[in-house]
């Protein structure tokens, strides 16, 4: 299994950043940090919110009709949160909706622990999202299966600390104001202070930048943090070594110390593998297909946060505003604009959490490109939800690009590189292939076997190492070139391989990239 990029890791530290804007020091005599402390410190609350994503349209000439109708469907969007009740860090329920253009989306969504569940108009079965699950973070491979298992109602737990750490090396931004209202809050007129900040993606790249190099630097910080985290999981070491684990891992982080100390270093190199996430984001260096990293980070992006603090030094109420130009990719959308409001009242007051019943069963799924397609399986094809999925976001449209011949067998790329062997044949990496465009991949040791699985099709393909014949649906194939072993993974001809999973081929001869697409 090769590594996953850290992407989704880098976005949600920015998201975090967003709701943390406001550094460590106090302005017009307001602590803006401790108030979001106090916040996150809150055991239980009910609030609602509302995101609104809007696409400004840019040059459409090049769409085709079916993507013009598209970007028109998805030009606005909205998802609401109502009846949010959290009844601790690990029960959380609300009902929700999504709205488009062609129409609404109700859904409720329930968290249990580190889990969220979904139950959404049009699926079968309600969906279970494990938010820490299926991560190739490499400290989270030290842990064992136990401590993996709770780790993300754990972190739940810690959230002040982490909160605190991040406030503790952030700088204020540089256009910040404080200023006394009146405004409602559920309904109720409320004495609030209103914290109103502004800054451009130049800044916002400066502040991420010095926030990362701060908390590389703040070991104690860091390591307090470690052992705060320690604190909340050793009831569930001690509960596994009464019960006779024989896990030779949990006797180690039995010791607060010795546990605390092994993790830190794999911890900090994350953090630093994230920091050059971020730096490669910044300057437009990295893979991000058609993710718009890059221009939150553009000076001409703007974003505007309004933080209302109660008299408890509770933020009751907040709203963000995103603007940001996106490149031209030939998508039609020259800007993206988030707005996201949210308000919260009963706090630290008896609020039960709804929960929604997965007795009947439910479809598990996780961060695998694959997962798409189990939850398009899911959905009735006559539903709006799964019509949205597949004609409007085209969930099921793939590209993969690979440079053939680019470094040699000793490269660090996550991705293995494609080569032309000696029948002239172009060969491609299978499983990386496959479970790009959806597939699950599957090894027979026994049988020098693998098993590939179309979620969307429905096509079986079996290989076997060093034979030209292969079965797809059952019906023997020959192959261009036999199935083969090349630096420790499977390499098959690449006509094969994306024509049987419904992909086209080109090549480009100039930069010599090998390009897949699958509608």
């Amino acid at each position: 299994m090769y590594k996953k990029k850290m992407t989704w890791w880098l976005s949600a530290a920015l998201v975090l950043l967003l709701l943390a804007l406001t550094g460590c020091q106090a302005v017009q005599g307001l602590d803006i940090a401790a108030a979001i402390k106090n916040s996150a410190a809150v055991k239980s609350s009910e609030s609602n919110g509302t995101l609104q994503i809007e696409l400004v349209p840019g040059d459409t000439s090049k769409l085709t009709a079916d993507e013009q109708k598209s970007l028109s469907a998805l030009q606005n969007v909205k998802i609401e949160l109502t009846n949010v009740k959290t009844q601790n860090a690990q029960q959380l329920s609300a009902d929700g909706s999504i709205t488009y253009g062609k129409g609404a989306i109700p859904f409720k969504l329930a968290t249990e622990n580190s889990k969220l569940i979904l139950s959404i108009e049009g699926a079968k079965k309600p969906i279970v999202i494990d938010l820490f699950g299926g991560s190739n973070v490499s400290f989270m491979k030290l842990l064992p299966a136990v401590i993996q298992e709770q780790f993300g109602s754990k972190i739940a737990e810690v959230k002040p600390a982490i909160i605190g750490l991040i406030l503790a090396n952030i700088a204020n931004p540089s256009n910040i104001s404080v200023s006394a209202v009146t405004d409602k809050v559920n309904g109720a007129d409320l004495s609030l202070q209103k914290a109103h900040i502004e800054l451009n993606g130049t800044e916002l790249s400066s502040l991420l930048r010095k926030l990362f190099s701060n908390i590389l630097a703040d070991e104690a910080g860091l390591k307090d943090l470690l052992s705060q985290l320690y604190d909340a999981l050793s009831p569930v070491i001690e509960d596994q070594i009464k019960a006779g684990s024989a896990d030779f891992a949990l006797k180690i982080l039995s010791n607060k110390q010795l546990a605390v100390g092994l993790v830190y270093q794999p911890i900090r190199d994350f953090l630093e593998t994230t920091a050059g996430s971020l730096e490669k984001a910044i300057a437009e260096d990295d893979e991000q297909g058609s993710l718009p990293v890059h221009g939150l980070f553009d000076g001409k992006s703007t974003l505007q946060a309004d933080i209302y603090i109660d008299s408890d030094k509770l933020v009751r109420k907040q709203a963000l505003a995103l603007s940001m130009p996106l490149p031209d990719r030939g998508t039609g959308v020259a800007e993206l604009k988030l707005s996201f409001v949210s308000e919260t009242w009963n706090t630290n007051k008896p609020v039960t959490a709804q929960t929604i019943d997965i007795s009947g069963g439910a479809v598990q799924i996780g961060t695998e490109a694959s997962s798409i397609y189990h939850v398009l399986n899911n959905l009735d094809k006559q539903s709006l939800f799964y019509k949205m999925l597949r004609e409007d976001v085209k969930v099921t449209k793939k590209e993969v690009n690979l440079k053939l011949n680019a470094g040699d067998a000793g490269s660090t790329s996550d991705t293995p590189q494609p080569f032309i062997n000696q029948d002239n044949k172009t060969m491609v990496p299978v499983r990386f292939i496959s479970e790009k465009l959806g597939a699950e991949v599957g090894w027979n040791g026994d049988l020098q076997e693998v098993t590939i699985k179309d979620l969307l099709s429905g096509t079986t393909i079996i290989l076997k190492l060093d034979s030209k014949i292969a079965s797809v649906n059952g019906a023997a194939i020959e192959l261009e070139s036999a199935a083969t072993l090349h630096n420790g993974s499977t390499f098959v001809p690449i006509r094969f391989i994306a024509e049987s999973l419904g992909g086209k081929v080109s090549f480009n001869d100039e930069t010599r990239v090998v390009t897949i697409k699958r509608d």
